[in-house]
């Protein structure tokens, strides 16, 4: 087992590819809890931006990220709830791509998100979404997905999802400059783990997407088809 416990399914992919839903509703079949560990580079953003804090800073981002917890309702800073309307915000993922490039801020967080997981798969499965997951944080999670969808169709999820539909060409515009970044940071860029299964979600319905990744999981991880529908 890549993690003390039963299962644990890794999901990775770009910004708006559908991470966060796709693995809600794997989870939800499999019985599984659900964390979204981009949660917490959002939530180190939060707090950096409500503290006044520099973001080309990995040190006192990293102060930012020591006092984070991940469980399956969400993210919690300094033992309090972090609203998801608060860490959607425009100026929230703008930050967050820049905080998730300093070293200091990625160590902090691994042994959070680690941990994380852990704890859920010894009840039961974890299936964990983000970045970097197969490929640094859980490397030998037994299935890892990387999901992958052209510019265009993120940008309109995006807009669709945050209420923004007439600033389709923006969010694209933006999704692209954070793919840049994204890939081509020096530390830990996104990419698929070597064993990843590649799954390119561009027209595929959402529960057309889980249906694909429950099949894997099922054939691929032991115990998964006996822990949930």
């Amino acid at each position: 087992m890549g993690v003390s416990g039963r299962f644990v399914i890794a999901i990775d992919g770009p910004a708006g590819s559908g991470k966060s839903s796709v693995a809600r509703g794997v989870a939800e079949e499999l019985g599984a809890a659900d964390l979204n560990t981009g949660s917490l580079y959002r939530a180190v953003a939060l707090v950096a931006i409500s503290r006044g804090l520099d973001l080309g800073s990995g040190e006192e981002l990293s102060g930012a990220a020591a006092g984070l917890e991940l469980d399956e309702r969400g993210v919690l800073a300094g033992g309090e709830r972090v609203s998801e309307q608060d860490l959607r915000t425009p100026e929230v993922s703008a930050a967050a791509s820049r905080v998730s490039v300093h070293p200091e801020v990625r160590e902090a967080l691994v042994a959070v998100q680690r941990s994380a997981a852990e704890g859920a798969a010894q009840v039961g499965g974890a299936v964990v979404e983000g970045r970097d997951i197969g490929t640094v944080i859980l490397p030998e999670a037994e299935l890892k997905v990387f999901l992958l969808a052209a510019p265009g169709e993120r940008a309109r999820r995006r807009a669709l999802q945050t209420g923004r539909e007439d600033e389709v060409d923006r969010i694209q515009e933006a999704i692209e400059v954070r793919d840049r970044q994204d890939s081509e940071r020096e530390v830990s860029p996104l990419r698929p783990a070597p064993d990843a299964v590649v799954l390119d979600t561009t027209g595929l319905g959402l529960e057309e997407v889980v249906d694909r990744i429950v099949v894997l999981a099922r054939e691929r991880v032991s115990g998964a088809g006996e822990t949930g529908g």
